[in-house]
């Protein structure tokens, strides 16, 4: 068996390690592949996930890779099974087969050693990446200079593969709770967008909004930080969930983590619960201080239908989040306000309108106030509803302060559509005017006549063109001022008067009384 030489050369200039082999009967070297240690960044006492990635290798065959990595073990300590056995290492299918084998060993302090070895007839493929590398952060970490994460071997098919590896850091950051935004403050504008998390993410599905500082490195990280760690800076209070399970899980962004920022911005509050822990309560649930209603305003097309949420029972509200369902295809939300105790200031309210579910959350940096704490929902009828129709609207998920409340609050309602109709005068009898309400199935143009008993033409109204619709309060409804065309007041009596909107005609009686 013939044996190589491995030469193994750094560039200081850009990080990378070039792995060069030559010998006696060593095969010619073909095509060539580039892997490099990801940057990463990770907080102390974390967990640091580090790629491991490679330039296309579907022309190369490749079937075994060899890797050594070198980094510092007063830092990073690789995962491990608890019995020693390291876990660290790990494929993520995008160019190793899922049936290639995965070997790992620590030899040595600060020395991670993986071989990976698939069926010649399953090379690797693609480009991507080739490894995560998963190492527990040390809980004594030191912020500072990077770290390096180094190459110390590196090899493909015994090197009949050029390989180029290009070496990575590690940094330790310190996140600053609250600054989403990542410039080093904790300001009102931090609310808004934890805010706006918020509405967005109680969406059906949810829609996820990413926070600045997971598309562009903080002042006090070095990269963008991952959706994770993003997270837990947002969640001022501490709090998680799992399977929507508090306290069991992954963080918890609520109206409240705003509240607090607010909180922290004038000053209320020095730190952050969750800079303290164990965090306690910032303020107690209140199950029985709240209610919900619905009320119609109209039950016809272009009507309102209104949602309350009437909080007046809690003493100490700060934050808040409804989300009702609706049919998109009957209502649209036109408004949501929340009315409070002026002397509290106005709170930070957001909305969000998803397909058929309104998201409302609020946020005030001190109580809103026990007597005017009331959220007020309301959507307006589709114009164009064809036939009766009933519908419901259901409130899918409440949260006052840190309370996640169970509700099946349904606000039933039904909607008539209009219909060509005359209608009853009024007054009747009248003297000297009187007002002829009406409603129109469809846009017309709209003239009333009044006539005697005997036939005889007393009046002509022309209205104009009127939209669908009911017309029936004194400035809405056709006004006659007891006179005819020459205008002169008409004598008592009965009178008949006639609508005419389009095809539609319509007759009806009318008293004139002196």
């Amino acid at each position: 068996m013939q044996t190589a030489n491995i030469t193994i050369s750094h560039n200081a200039a850009d990080g990378s390690t070039t792995i060069a082999a030559a010998g006696v009967g060593t095969p010619a070297v073909s095509g060539g592949a580039t892997i490099t240690i990801g940057d990463t960044q990770a907080q102390v006492g974390d967990v640091v996930a580090i790629p491991v990635t490679v330039t296309d290798v579907s022309d190369l065959d490749v079937t075994g890779v060899r890797v050594s990595i070198a980094y510092d073990p007063a830092l990073l300590t690789p995962k491990n099974d608890g019995a020693g056995t390291p876990t660290t290492a790990a494929t993520a299918g995008e160019v190793v087969p899922p049936e290639w084998a995965v070997e790992q060993n620590v030899p040595a302090p600060g020395t991670l050693s993986v071989s990976l070895a698939g069926a010649l007839d399953k090379p690797a493929a693609g480009a991507g990446t080739l490894l995560t590398l998963r190492f527990d952060v040390s809980p004594t970490a030191a912020l500072g200079a990077p770290s390096p994460v180094t190459f110390a071997e590196l090899e493909m098919d015994e090197g009949d593969v050029a390989v180029t590896g290009v070496d990575g850091a590690f940094h330790v950051f310190a996140p600053m709770y609250g600054d989403v935004t990542g410039n080093g403050d904790v300001t009102p504008y931090d609310a808004s967008w934890v805010l706006g998390h918020v509405v967005d993410s109680l969406q059906d599905p949810p829609v996820e909004l990413a926070f600045p500082i997971e598309e562009t490195a903080p002042v006090w990280a070095h990269y963008p930080l991952t959706q994770e760690n993003a997270h837990e800076v947002a969640n001022a209070d501490g709090d998680v969930i799992l399977d929507g399970q508090p306290n069991a899980g992954g963080p918890d962004i609520t109206a409240l983590d705003a509240s607090l920022i607010l909180q922290r911005d004038v000053e209320i509050i020095p730190v952050f619960p969750v800079e303290t822990p164990p965090a306690a309560p910032v303020s107690a649930p209140v199950a029985s201080g709240y209610g919900l209603r619905g009320v119609s305003a109209s039950a016809r097309p272009g009507g309102g239908v209104v949602v309350l949420l009437d909080m007046s029972g809690m003493a100490s509200l700060r934050a808040g989040e409804l989300a009702l369902d609706y049919d998109p295809a009957l209502l649209r939300p036109t408004a949501a306000s929340l009315r409070h105790d002026a002397d509290a200031g106005r709170p930070l309210l957001a909305q969000r309108e998803g397909d058929g579910r309104l998201v409302v959350a609020f946020a005030a940096a001190r109580p809103i106030g026990a007597s005017e704490a009331l959220l007020e929902v309301t959507f307006e009828v589709t114009p164009r509803v064809s036939r009766p129709t009933a519908s419901t609207i259901r409130a899918s998920h409440l949260r006052l302060n840190r309370s996640r409340i169970e509700t099946d609050f349904a606000f039933p309602f039904r909607v008539e559509p209009f219909a060509n109709r005359l209608m009853a005068n009024y007054p009747n009898p009248f003297n000297p005017e009187t007002w002829i309400p009406f409603e129109l199935a469809a846009d017309a143009d709209v003239t009333v006549r009044v006539y005697g008993l005997a036939g005889d033409l007393v009046r002509t109204l022309e209205l104009g063109r009127h939209a669908t619709g009911e017309y029936r309060g004194r400035h809405q409804a056709a006004h006659w001022d007891g006179k005819n065309e020459r205008g002169e007041q008409v004598a008592s009596g009965v009178y008949l008067y006639e609508l005419s909107a389009g095809s539609y005609r319509a007759l009806r009686r009318m008293v004139v009384l002196k």
